[in-house]
């Protein structure tokens, strides 16, 4: 078993050799020392050694590969459902950007909605309190007259 264990110096003798060997094959009659069988043998289990290594090493590629194709075809499909969420992300933004717009300018109509009614609130407070001084001073007819009027405005202002 020591020469399988044993690894030859590739040399010109050792290449002639093994250009008369055959795989399988009985040593040639030329070859009649022991040393040449177990230099044979030793490159037959290294060869055999080679082979399975290479056909290991092309099975760990092929599996390698198909890892990849597996890890590629899951990020194109992770790809798509983010690329189409992204697109239901801004179809959504777009939406509320829009109704924040009309609720801003819904806003700023109630707030001059507001200012007016204010202003016809105080237009009306002034009345009143008009009103209510001359009810105390017994103010003069022709001032009765002016204050009908404003009466009827404020009529209008409050319907």
């Amino acid at each position: 078993m020591q020469a399988f264990d044993r690894t030859i110096p590739i040399n010109t003798s050792v290449l002639e050799q093994e250009s008369n060997f055959t795989f399988g094959s009985a040593p040639n009659s030329n070859d009649t020392s022991l040393e040449t069988t177990e230099q044979e043998n030793t490159l037959t289990v290294e060869d055999s050694r080679r082979l399975r290594r290479m056909k290991s090493n092309r099975e760990s590629a092929r599996r390698s590969r198909m890892r990849k194709q597996i890890h590629l075809e899951e990020l194109g499909i992770q790809l798509d459902q983010l690329q189409a969420q992204n697109h239901d992300l801004r179809t959504q933004l777009g939406s509320v950007l829009s109704r924040c717009s009309l609720v801003r300018q819904e806003n700023k109509r109630l707030q001059i909605e507001a200012l007016l009614f204010k202003k016809r609130l105080d237009e009306a407070q002034t009345l009143l309190l008009i009103n209510r001084l001359h009810r105390v001073n017994n103010v003069p007819q022709n001032f009765q007259a002016f204050r009908r009027g404003q009466v009827s405005a404020l009529a209008s202002l409050i319907v």
